[in-house]
C-alpha cells in the first residue's frame, strides 16, 4: 500500500484520534504527518495488523505510539453505553512495544512519555509506561515496581519480558489490545525469532499486531509465526534524481572513499578536524576496536590542540546496560557551542537511535550484514533533515564491488576522494601511536585482540565473495591499529613471503621480557609469572632429557649391540691380517715380530688400564 498524496495536516488523519492526542501533537511540534504516519495510524487504529516498511528517519516510532495510545485511551476513558467506564483490572496490560536492543527501548520510551506529559490530570487511570530490559535490575524488582506502579504499556526487550511473563502469574496479558514489533527484521532473526514466537504465544489472539522496520523483507516468511490476521503492508519508498527507486531517504548523501587501511585513522581524524558538523557517529567492526580506539583518540588526539573541540564517546555492547544508556543520554544532550561531539560505538546503535543533530556518519568498515548498511546511515538525514553517510572501503581489493552489490538493494552511492592529508602528518601519527603502545603492556594486548577481532569479523561477511581474507592487505591493518608485532595466526599465510618481516616485527624489535604494563600490580605479577616459567621450563627440558633416556626404544639398544659386534669383527679381521703378513715376510723376522706383537697387546692393556684408573679418579 502507498502512502496517501493528498495533504498531511493532522486534520486530514483518516481517523478521529481522541481530543488529548490531537493537542499533544501539535503541542510537541508535529503540525503535519510523514507519509508513514499518514498509511499506518488510520489502519492500526482501525483494527488492522500492519506490516511496515519505511525508510530510516521516516517517523516510524510516531506512527505505532499514537495507534497504542490511541487503543488505551479508548479502552480507559470511553464510556459504554450506560455511560460508565469500565475499570481496567489489576496487573492487567493493553500493549507491549518489543525492541532487540536496550538503548532503542529506552528511546522508544521516551517517545511515549513525551507525549504523554500532554495527558489531562483529570483523564484517570493515567497512561504509565514500564521499561523492562536486562542488566538495570532484577527481574523481581521489575515484578515489584509494576505491582506498584500498574502500568498499561510495556517496553521490552525480548529476554527480559520473556523472563518477566513466566516467572509470575502475577502479569495478566488477557486485557491486551495491541503489541508492536519494531525493527522487526532483527526481532525475527534467529537470534530473536525463539524468545518472540514464544512472547506471542502467550498474547491473545483476539489482538492487533504492528510489524515496523526499515528492511522487513529481509525476515523473509518468519512475519508469519506472529499471529497476524490478513494483515496490510505498507511501504514507503522514495526517488533519487534519476527517479530510481531507493531505501534510504532522499535527505541523506550516501558515498563511499577508497583508500589504503593503513591510514584509515588518520583520514578519519583529519574528516573529523575539518567537516562541518555538530555531531557524528562513527562505526568500529567490533567492541574491542571500540575500546582500543577510543583509549588512543582520548590519550592522543586530545592532547593535540588541532583536535581539542572534540569530544568523545564510546559505546558498545560490552558496556553494562546503564552506562549504554548515561552515555547515550549525555551524546544526546551535548549542546556546547565550539564542541564537535563524537559517538564511537558498533551495531549496537545502528537501530532505530534518534539523536538530533547527527550530521555524519563514518563507517570504518562495511558491517557484515548488509541490511545492517541503511539502518547505520539512517542516524543521520533524519525527518527531512540532511545528513551525509560515508563508508571506508579498502583499495587493492574487490570491497568496491559492494557499490554495485548494495545498488541491487536499492541503495546507492557516490564515489568521493579521500580527504587530503600529507605524508608527514600520518607519519607522525604512527610515531606517537608507536610511543604510546610501548608505554603499557596492556595497550598492545588490547590492539592485537582489536586486529584478530577485526579479521574474524571480516570472515563473517555474507557477501564473503567480495570481502575476501586472500585479498586483504594484513601488515597495512597492523599498522593502523597500531601493532608492533603480528600475532601468530593462520590468517598470516596469505601474506607474500618477500613482504613478510623478520619474526613478524613491524618495526624495531623491542624485547618482550622487559616489556612492562603501566599497572603495577599487573607488572608485578607479569614479571613474577615469567620467572616462574623460565624455572619451568628448565625443570621441562630436564625431565624430558631425562625421560628420553629411560625411555629409549628397544630398537636403539639393539643397534647399539649390533655396532659393538660388528666393532669386535673388525678388530679380529685386522689381527688375522697382520698375522698374515708376518707369515709371509719370513720365518728369520717371526720372532722379532712376534715379539713386537706382544709389546702391542701389553701396551694397549697398559693404556685401558691407566685410562679406567683415571676415571676413578675424576669421580
Amino acid at each position: 500500500m502507498k502512502s496517501q498524496t493528498g495533504s498531511l495536516a493532522w486534520e486530514n488523519l483518516r481517523y478521529d484520534l481522541y481530543p488529548w492526542l490531537k493537542d499533544a501533537l501539535l503541542s510537541l511540534g508535529y503540525p503535519t504527518m510523514t507519509p508513514v504516519q499518514a498509511s499506518t495510524i488510520p489502519l492500526l487504529c482501525g483494527n488492522k495488523d500492519v506490516i511496515v516498511e519505511a525508510v530510516t528517519g521516516s517517523g516510524k516510532t510516531l506512527a505505532f505510539v499514537i495507534p497504542v495510545l490511541e487503543k488505551i485511551s479508548k479502552r480507559l476513558f470511553t464510556p459504554d453505553v450506560d455511560g460508565k467506564v469500565e475499570p481496567l483490572k489489576r496487573n492487567h496490560i493493553l500493549s507491549i512495544v518489543i525492541s532487540p536492543t536496550r538503548e532503542l527501548a529506552k528511546q522508544i520510551q521516551m517517545v511515549f512519555d513525551r507525549v504523554l506529559e500532554y495527558l489531562p490530570e483529570d483523564l484517570m487511570p493515567q497512561i504509565k509506561t514500564q521499561l523492562l530490559v536486562g542488566s538495570l535490575g532484577t527481574v523481581r524488582e521489575d515484578l515489584e515496581k509494576f505491582q506498584e506502579n500498574q502500568p498499561q504499556v510495556l517496553i521490552a526487550t525480548p529476554g527480559r519480558l520473556l523472563d518477566f511473563l513466566t516467572t509470575s502469574p502475577v502479569v495478566k496479558t488477557s486485557s491486551l489490545e495491541i503489541v508492536i514489533l519494531d525493527e522487526a527484521d532483527k526481532l525475527l532473526d534467529f537470534s530473536f525469532e525463539m524468545d518472540v514466537v514464544n512472547i506471542l504465544k502467550k498474547l491473545p489472539k483476539q489482538r492487533r499486531t504492528g510489524l515496523f522496520s526499515a528492511t522487513i523483507s529481509s525476515a523473509g516468511d518468519t512475519i508469519f509465526k506472529t499471529g497476524m490476521n490478513n494483515p496490510v503492508r505498507v511501504q514507503v519508498k522514495t526517488k533519487n534524481f534519476l527517479g530510481e527507486q531507493q531505501n534510504s531517504p532522499t535527505s541523506l548523501q550516501l558515498s563511499y572513499m577508497l583508500l589504503q587501511p593503513e591510514y584509515k585513522i588518520t583520514l578519519l581524524l583529519t574528516m573529523l578536524r575539518d567537516y562541518d558538523f555538530k555531531k557524528v557517529i562513527v562505526y568500529f567492526p567490533t567492541c574491542t576496536s571500540v575500546k582500543h580506539f577510543y583509549q588512543i583518540f582520548t590519550k592522543l588526539v586530545n592532547s593535540d590542540g588541532n583536535e581539542s573541540d572534540l569530544q568523545f564517546f564510546s559505546l558498545h555492547g560490552q558496556l553494562n546496560t546503564k552506562a549504554r544508556l548515561n552515555t547515550l543520554e549525555k551524546f544526546i544532550n551535548g549542546d556546547e557551542a565550539d564542541t564537535k561531539y563524537v559517538l564511537m560505538t558498533t551495531d549496537v546503535a545502528a537501530r532505530g537511535i534518534d539523536v538530533p543533530e547527527v550530521d555524519l556518519v563514518v563507517q570504518l568498515d562495511p558491517p557484515t550484514d548488509p541490511s545492517v548498511f541503511l539502518h547505520r546511515c539512517g542516524r543521520t538525514g533524519r525527518a527531512n533533515r540532511s545528513g551525509r553517510a560515508i563508508v571506508m572501503l579498502n583499495d587493492g581489493t574487490q570491497e568496491e564491488d559492494y557499490v554495485g552489490f548494495m545498488e541491487v538493494k536499492n541503495v546507492f552511492m557516490t564515489k568521493i576522494d579521500p580527504p587530503e592529508s600529507t605524508t608527514a602528518r600520518h607519519d607522525l601519527f604512527q610515531k606517537r601511536l608507536r610511543k604510546y603502545m610501548l608505554d603499557d603492556r596492556a595497550r598492545h594486548e588490547l590492539a592485537v585482540k582489536s586486529y584478530v577481532g577485526f579479521i574474524r569479523y571480516y570472515s563473517k561477511h555474507v557477501a564473503s565473495s567480495i570481502f575476501r581474507l586472500a585479498t586483504l592487505d594484513y601488515l597495512a591493518i597492523a599498522k593502523m591499529y597500531g601493532l608492533l608485532r603480528l600475532p601468530k595466526m593462520p590468517e598470516t599465510k596469505y601474506i607474500d613471503s618477500s613482504l613478510m618481516p623478520q619474526d613478524g616485527w613491524l618495526g624495531e624489535p623491542i624485547d618482550m621480557d622487559t616489556y612492562a604494563y603501566a599497572d603495577q600490580l599487573q607488572e608485578k605479577s607479569r614479571v613474577e609469572n615469567l620467572q616462574r616459567d623460565k624455572e619451568l621450563k628448565i625443570a621441562n627440558a630436564k625431565k624430558r632429557k631425562e625421560l628420553k633416556i629411560k625411555n629409549e626404544a628397544w630398537s636403539s639398544k639393539i643397534d647399539h649391540k649390533e655396532t659393538k659386534q660388528e666393532r669386535k669383527a673388525k678388530m679380529k679381521r685386522k689381527r688375522e691380517a697382520i698375522e698374515k703378513q708376518l707369515m709371509e715376510n719370513g720365518d728369520e723376522e717371526e720372532e722379532q715380530t712376534q715379539q713386537d706383537w706382544k709389546d702391542l697387546v701389553r701396551q694397549s692393556k697398559k693404556t685401558k688400564n691407566q685410562t679406567m684408573q683415571g676415571s676413578f679418579d675424576d669421580l
